[in-house]
């Protein structure tokens, strides 16, 4: 069994090529032998006109010599016989000629005034062909009537013509062979370049390229697998630091409680203290299951298996819930909120989205020192309701904007740390927006202020 496509490939061509020849040169021999015998009976018919012209110029005392020039000059071998069964017979094939003329059909038929034609199986084939035909007339020589049989020596331009052909379609057989072969090299090479390619990316290397400047189906196959290898190399790059973050973030939680438990089993800890690590260690385990809760959340919105149950829903009333419900939080710390909302409605899930709320309000009392302000806005924007949130806190620095929404960054870790957050938030938030259709995205901040604002946008729909 064949399994290489290049040779599928040019076994296929060349198969196509010898048949296509062999078919091409059967249909012109063919065709090339009827038109040549039209054309020799047509010859053969002037040639008869003129022997009788010629006879009746030079008025020949003999007719042996007279045909004998004739045979020599045309080339042609002749036979005739006259009214007493006299016998010419000159020229190459004249003795096979008479042989087969004498006492035959064909010679009653032209004795009686008909035409008549022969074959002499003595004759040689001329290139693949077999000898032309003998043709019969009755012509009248020194005033008597004789059964004139003409025999040419081959079909006109016979020789010239196959030997043309067959040189012609031989170098198109060489010729064509080695362009398929260039060709199929030319179609097969960038194929088993990229089934290297798979198996590399197979092996866990996602850095090979492919060459991706044809412009046929190849190039563009050569520069889908190019972007799979960028966006596998991406994923496997996500996927070791999520790894790696994930260990980090479960480290320092779980190194702190071992700590703090293994103080408390000494003697010496003080009630105070006793209580002072209890606490700690609540607060540790707590994140570990915040951590924990938000990875399956995470997990679960990646999979998009995530229970989603879109309904009309008021996004002016659900902010200003939020802002009750959070009144705890930034009135211990001092901070104002300004509340500006239209009443706009969407259709999505409303548990979801008040996450995505709850998690920019948190961020920005987390970050907003005491006393400063967290401006919410609910606005429409066209065929988008448009939800933000503004803060006078410590902001984002330039070079963390692009990354902020990516899993555990955090622009700055120790204020993080302090702070308690997992960086998981705001990609949570991502998802959850992406998942109604919206976008979230950090705007700057105006000239002279500072802080972060936070702007969602979401299609528009009937709310409660």
């Amino acid at each position: 069994m064949i399994r290489s496509l290049y040779v599928r490939i040019t076994a296929t061509f060349l198969i196509v090529v010898v048949a296509s020849i062999a078919l091409s040169f059967l249909l012109n021999s063919l065709l090339f032998k009827q038109q040549s015998r039209g054309s020799l009976m047509e010859e053969l018919d002037n040639e008869f006109g003129r022997i009788q012209q010629l006879h009746d110029v030079s008025a020949p005392v003999s007719l042996e010599p007279f045909l004998q020039e004739l045979s020599a000059i045309h080339k042609l071998s002749i036979v005739a016989v006259g009214p007493d069964e006299e016998v010419i017979a000159v020229g190459k094939r004249g003795s096979a000629l008479r042989d087969r003329v004498l006492h035959s059909r064909e010679l009653d038929t032209v004795l009686d005034g008909g035409a008549a034609r022969t074959m002499v199986p003595d004759g040689e084939r001329s290139n693949g062909y077999p000898p032309p035909p003998a043709f019969g007339r009755l012509v009248e020589l020194n005033g008597e009537k004789w059964a004139l049989f003409l025999l040419p020596e081959r079909y006109p331009q016979t020789s010239n013509f196959i030997a043309t052909a067959v040189t012609l379609l031989l170098s198109l057989l060489v010729i064509g062979s080695i362009l398929i072969v260039i060709a199929a090299r030319y179609l097969v090479k960038p194929i088993k370049q990229m089934n290297d390619a798979a198996v590399t990316m197979a092996e866990g290397n996602f850095s090979i390229r492919l060459p991706d400047s044809r412009g046929d189906e190849l190039g563009q196959l050569a520069k889908s697998m190019n972007t799979m290898a960028r966006s596998l190399s991406q994923l496997e790059t996500m996927r070791q630091d999520f790894v790696a973050n994930v260990s980090h973030e479960l480290q320092s939680p779980l190194t702190s409680i071992h700590g703090y438990a293994e103080a408390l089993r000494s003697r010496d800890v003080t009630d105070a203290e006793r209580e002072r690590y209890v606490g700690i260690i609540q607060q540790e385990s707590g994140r570990l299951s915040k951590l924990s809760e938000n990875l399956l959340k995470l997990s679960s919105l990646d999979s998009q298996h995530h229970p989603f149950h879109p309904a009309p829903i008021r996004l002016d009333k659900q902010l200003r819930q939020l802002v009750l419900a959070f009144e705890p939080a930034w009135r211990n710390k001092g901070l104002h909120i300004e509340l500006d909302v239209e009443p706009l409605g969407v259709h999505g899930d409303e548990d979801l989205l008040s996450g995505v709320w709850s998690n920019l309000l948190t961020n920005s009392i987390k970050f907003t020192p005491a006393g400063g302000t967290i401006a919410i806005s609910l606005t429409q924007q066209e065929d988008s309701a448009v939800v933000e949130f503004a803060d006078s806190g410590i902001g984002v620095a330039e070079e963390d904007r692009e990354r902020i929404f990516e899993r555990f960054y955090k622009a700055d870790t120790s204020r993080n740390r302090n702070a308690g957050g997992s960086g998981l938030g705001l990609s949570i938030a991502r998802k959850i927006v992406d998942l109604h259709g919206g976008t979230i995205r950090l705007e700057s901040t105006p000239p002279g202020r500072s802080g972060a604002r936070f702007v969602v946008m979401l299609p528009l729909g009937q709310g409660r």
